[in-house]
């Protein structure tokens, strides 16, 4: 690309006397000569300013001028045209856009919140790290904790995407998040929590039966408490948390789960490869329970799928509370099945292609939780070793004298 510069002092306006540097080139992308100007008060100043404005019009192939005046929020505007919309889905496989639509937009307002007005030429790494310090510090409306370290990573994962679609436009001239380390996984802290048999127990009674409930009403202009039993019934909730438990499943994958994908006969689930996170098709193990649980849903589900439902969290928390359960998300329940498929004696390697990895890393690191029978059980074995061992070195020292 050809770049002209000119160097002059200007006479008069109101750059009177301030040195001026002149920037010409032909933009390929527009078909049009386009020209930007910069003043300083001194002649190298300007000169060492030709330079850099040289440098980055050939670097971004022009279009460093178009990034200038660019904020953050039209940057976002333009990635939501570009790829951050709803997933199209051609033959099984994703070609464009994003699954999670609705968590996306969820960060990019997040972003937009603390960067929307600012140029995005003026983004730094240190504003990479301004912001991960402000979001660590805003407590979560929903939850009333603040914010966890692996949200704030999600967040700037989509952001980072969005700074480098605009460095390959060439809007801006550097990668802010290159080798930056402002997005550290390690500081995310692992759950290892699976749920015992006790609690399994609990939270399925807690699905059905009777409860006592206390609420207030008026009556004759007086306000009275009033005690009474009602009947609670979920037979949706039920069945997704065995078939949690059982197959593995994530939620989502339950949720998109149809009745022509359920093989009552084999006792298997077919997990179609647009419902999976990682694309990939597979099979998962059907219960005996799980069988049943899902058989109570065919008069009261006769659609396509046993569970037409958008949300759970509000039947699961009260079953949780019912239950007397703290520290439990649904994905834990995912955990448990994996966990206990490797204690029963499966392989690691097919328990993690039961449970839809793609890497054995993510089954050892996420779902081989350690509980307190296991490490109970390595420290007998250690303390067993030891007193052998001193007993067989007290024989042999007896025998010697």
């Amino acid at each position: 690309m050809e770049v002209k510069s000119k160097v002059f002092k200007r006479k008069s306006g109101k750059s009177k006397n301030k040195w001026i540097v002149r920037i010409e080139y032909f933009d390929e992308l527009t078909g049009r000569k386009r020209c930007m100007e910069r003043q300083a008060e001194k002649k190298s100043d300007v000169t060492d300013l030709r330079n850099k404005l040289t440098a980055d019009v050939k670097k971004s192939r022009g279009q460093v001028q178009t990034g200038e005046r660019m904020t953050f929020s039209q940057l976002a505007s333009i990635c939501e045209e570009a790829f951050y919309k709803p997933a199209v889905i051609v033959e099984g496989r994703k070609v464009a856009g994003v699954r999670s639509i609705e968590t996306v937009k969820l960060q990019m307002q997040t972003l937009n919140k603390f960067f929307g007005k600012r140029l995005i030429r003026n983004l730094t790494t240190e504003s990479l790290f301004d912001f991960k310090l402000w979001r660590l510090k805003t407590d979560s409306k929903q939850l009333g904790r603040p914010v966890k370290i692996s949200t704030v990573n999600r967040e700037l994962t989509t952001m980072g995407k969005m700074m480098r679609f605009a460095y390959g436009k060439g809007w801006v001239t550097k990668d802010i998040f290159f080798n930056s380390k402002v997005i550290d996984t390690s500081g995310e802290m692992e759950r290892s929590r699976i749920l015992t048999l006790s609690e399994e127990r609990r939270l399925l009674e807690s699905c059905g039966g009777t409860r006592e409930i206390t609420y207030k009403r008026k009556f004759k202009g007086e306000e009275q408490e009033v005690n009474a039993t009602i009947s609670v019934d979920n037979p949706h909730l039920k069945a997704m948390i065995v078939l949690a438990i059982d197959s593995g499943l994530r939620r989502g994958e339950i949720f998109k789960l149809r009745w022509k994908d359920i093989d009552f006969d084999n006792g298997t689930i077919l997990v179609v490869g647009t419902h999976t996170k990682t694309e990939r098709e597979r099979i998962a193990p059907l219960s005996e329970r799980a069988r049943v649980e899902l058989e109570k849903l065919r008069d009261i589900s006769p659609g396509a799928n046993p569970f037409p439902l958008k949300d759970i969290k509000r039947s699961f928390t009260t079953a949780k509370r019912l239950a007397g359960i703290g520290d439990l998300h649904f994905h834990d329940l995912r955990r448990t099945a994996i966990t206990r498929w490797i204690q029963q004696g499966t392989p690691l390697a097919l328990a993690g292609k039961l449970g839809g990895h793609t890497q054995l890393q993510t089954t050892m690191k996420h779902y081989t939780a350690n509980d307190a029978a296991a490490v109970k059980e390595i420290t007998e074995r250690m303390n067993n070793f030891y007193s052998q061992l001193n007993e067989s070195e007290t024989i042999e020292n007896e025998l010697i004298n």
